[in-house]
């Protein structure tokens, strides 16, 4: 269950801050930031889909379309189409917290379906894909604060 509680406590972290983030701010990128606001905060939620699905399938992904926008290796010099606004990505954290928790409280010892490999820590339960998820939004938050303090 402390898995879960780490969670919240970085999820709710993350919700105080992008609101109060000026949306005329989130698709600057600064010099020496390979990314935005826009797209840190969508590969926050797409990273805990895509980790948490491969461990536990059943944990369906709700934005698949997401996926190619904020995912590893994606970059928003190349994005096409509609991009998430940022209540549309505000909304979809929110959502995603009460479903995962929901769906994991009682499936944190099993065994992941999928073993995934990152640099050699080996995410083999979904209690550690889900601190794998909270650990990587902490990351991801950081840099979100680093890209507001260099555009103030």
């Amino acid at each position: 269950m402390e898995a879960i509680n780490m969670f919240k406590y970085s999820r709710t972290s993350t919700l105080i801050l992008l609101p109060k983030l000026e949306e005329k701010f989130w698709d600057i990128q600064p010099d020496g930031f390979p990314n935005t606001i826009r797209w840190n905060a969508g590969h926050i939620y797409v990273t805990a889909e895509d980790f948490l699905n491969e461990a536990s399938p059943d944990f369906a992904i709700s934005k698949p379309k997401w996926m190619e926008l904020f995912l590893d290796g994606t970059r928003p010099s190349e994005w096409t189409g509609d991009i998430p606004s940022k209540d549309e990505i505000i909304d979809a954290l929110k959502e995603q917290e009460s479903r995962l928790v929901r769906y994991f409280e009682t499936r944190l010892k099993d065994k992941a379906v999928s073993t995934r490999d990152v640099n050699g820590l080996k995410l083999d339960t979904n209690d550690a894909s889900l601190q794998f998820v909270t650990w990587h939004e902490g990351i991801h938050l950081g840099i979100v604060k680093s890209i507001r303090d260099a555009l103030k």
